[in-house]
């Protein structure tokens, strides 16, 4: 991760679950202004840095487990540095998960009865795809996906309350959503696709 004074930040955060590691929070913060920190906490707790913003004991597992996630997304790139190995990971990542939604996208708009939620095609797009089927609970789609087609998708409003109340669909089970991570295959989402083509046939 960059320094953030390379970058210009006084403060970096981000969670290690964002690049499939644990749910670990990661904080990068200027050394002149975390000295000046003031976190609220109780008497026992430190107040030397690092360790002034814990509460208690660290989630030591949770530490070790952000290694392997790095290691992970290295293996996937190529160069003769870490750095290299890392960037390049990721952009492999994000281009083979891309494909993999878009595929899903097209499969899904060519079938009558699914409603696609999204934003135009000038827009990037993280990988995951919500949508609807006519006629059917997202949660029923979800259930029958698992039970006959080994697929996993899930339903809900994800955290997107606001939208799923405005557009009138969080009382009816909110979207379908599926998303895509590099060990996903061009096969499953032809199944998903497939299954969900069997069921609106039916």
């Amino acid at each position: 991760m960059p320094s953030p004074a390379r970058l210009g930040a006084d403060i970096l955060l981000c969670s290690a679950y964002k690049f499939f590691g644990p749910h670990i929070g990661i904080a990068v913060i200027r050394e002149g202004l975390f000295e000046q920190l003031e976190p609220y906490k109780l008497a026992p707790a430190p107040a030397y840095i690092p360790d002034k913003l814990e509460t208690g004991t660290q989630n030591h597992e949770g530490i070790a487990g952000i290694k392997p996630a790095i290691e992970f997304i290295a293996s996937l790139g190529t160069g003769s540095t870490r750095n290299e190995q890392i960037r390049s990971g990721l952009e492999f990542i994000e281009v083979y998960e891309n494909e993999l939604a878009l595929k899903l996208r097209r499969g899904l708009s060519d079938i009558d009865g699914v409603t696609l939620y999204q934003a135009g095609e000038d827009v990037l797009k993280t990988p995951t795809v919500a949508f609807r089927v006519t006629g059917f609970e997202p949660r029923e789609i979800c259930r029958r996906m698992a039970e006959e087609h080994g697929v996993f998708i899930a339903d809900g409003d994800f955290y997107a309350t606001t939208l799923a109340d405005k557009l009138g669909i969080n009382q009816s089970g909110g979207w379908i959503r599926a998303g895509f991570a590099p060990y996903n295959t061009e096969e499953e989402v032809e199944r998903l696709i497939e299954g969900i083509i069997q069921i609106v046939n039916e």
